[in-house]
C-alpha cells in the first residue's frame, strides 16, 4: 500500500457520516494490504478482475461485477491482471443487518445508476445535495433486490482444517493450468492418493472441483486482459477441448464463456482502455 492509498483510507475514516465518497482507480496495479474503514464499500470492476482476501478466504470478483464489503471488515485487495480499473463508493450504514461480503451481477440498470452517481462525485454530501444523497444511499441499499441472484463468487483460496494440506493446495494453484492429476500432487508431497483424498474431503475440498475453480478463475482473468480467444483460453488453462472448457465454465459460473463475454462495461470507459 502506497502513501496515497494510506492517506485516502484516512480520508474515508475522517469523512462525515452523511457523506458518500466516490473514487476511480484509473488504470493501475491493485495491491492493498489488510485494512479496514468505517464505511461500507461497493466496488465495481469496470475492467480487470479483483481478489478480495477476508480472513482465511480469498474471493474472486470477475470483471463487470460488484463487490460489497461491509463496514469495519478487514480485507485486502489485489489483481492478477496487467491493469485494472475500479469505481468505488464508500457510504455509511448502507448494509442491512448481518451483512456479509457479497458479489453481484452488474446488469444494465445497475450500471447506468452507478455511472450517474460516479459522475456526481468525488463527494456527495447530504447537506449540499440532499436529493442526490438520498437517491444514491437508497440505491445502494436496494442493490441486493436489484440483483437478487448473486454474481460469480469464487473462493480461490480456503485454508484447510489440516495444515498438512496447505503446501499441496499451493502447488495446485501454481500448476492448475497444467495436466494436473491427484496422483502427481500426492507423489509430490509423500501422500498416497487415498490419504490425500481423505484429507481433502475432511476439509470440505474435492480435488476436481478445486482444480476447476482455479482454472476458471484464471480463464476469467485472461478474458479481462483481452488477449485470448475462448479456444486459446481453454487450452491455456489446462482443458483438453474447448467443449470441455465450456461445460466446466458453465458449471462453475452459471453461464457460458460466450454469454459471459457479451456483457459490456461502460462504453465511454472501454474506448479509453490502454493497449
Amino acid at each position: 500500500m502506497n502513501e496515497e492509498q494510506r492517506n485516502y483510507i484516512q480520508t474515508i475514516n475522517q469523512s462525515a457520516e452523511e457523506e458518500i465518497l466516490v473514487k476511480r482507480t484509473g488504470w493501475e496495479d491493485i495491491k492493498l494490504t489488510p485494512h479496514t474503514h468505517r464505511k461500507s464499500q461497493i466496488i465495481y470492476t469496470l475492467s480487470g478482475t479483483l481478489h478480495v482476501q477476508i480472513g482465511e478466504e480469498n474471493f474472486f470478483v470477475p470483471e463487470k461485477h460488484l463487490a460489497w464489503i461491509p463496514a469495519n471488515m478487514e480485507h485486502d485487495l489485489s489483481t492478477n491482471n496487467r491493469q485494472a480499473s475500479l469505481v468505488i463508493f464508500y457510504a455509511a450504514s448502507v448494509e442491512k443487518e448481518n451483512a456479509r461480503f457479497s458479489v453481484y451481477h452488474c446488469n444494465g440498470i445497475i450500471a447506468e445508476n452507478l455511472r450517474f452517481i460516479s459522475n456526481c462525485g468525488p463527494v456527495i454530501r447530504k447537506d449540499d445535495r440532499p436529493d442526490l444523497y438520498h437517491y444514491a444511499y437508497f440505491f445502494f441499499r436496494m442493490l441486493p433486490e436489484l440483483s437478487p441472484s448473486q454474481g460469480i463468487q469464487l473462493k480461490t483460496i480456503t485454508l484447510p482444517n489440516d495444515t498438512r494440506l496447505r503446501p499441496a493446495l499451493n502447488y495446485m494453484r501454481e500448476h492448475a493450468c497444467e495436466d494436473l492429476k491427484i496422483e502427481q500432487v500426492a507423489r509430490e508431497f509423500g501422500f498416497s492418493v487415498r490419504n490425500l483424498s481423505r484429507l481433502l474431503n475432511r476439509s470440505g475440498i474435492r480435488f476436481s472441483n478445486y482444480l476447476n475453480t482455479l482454472r476458471i478463475t484464471r480463464a476469467i482473468e485472461m478474458f479481462a486482459d483481452r488477449n485470448h480467444t475462448i479456444q486459446e483460453t481453454a487450452y491455456e488453462t489446462g482443458f483438453s477441448t474447448p467443449g470441455n472448457f465450456n461445460r466446466v465454465f458453465k458449471q462453475v459460473t452459471g453461464t457460458t464463456p460466450g454469454e459471459f463475454l457479451k456483457v459490456k462495461p461502460w462504453p465511454q470507459e472501454e474506448s479509453n482502455r490502454p493497449q
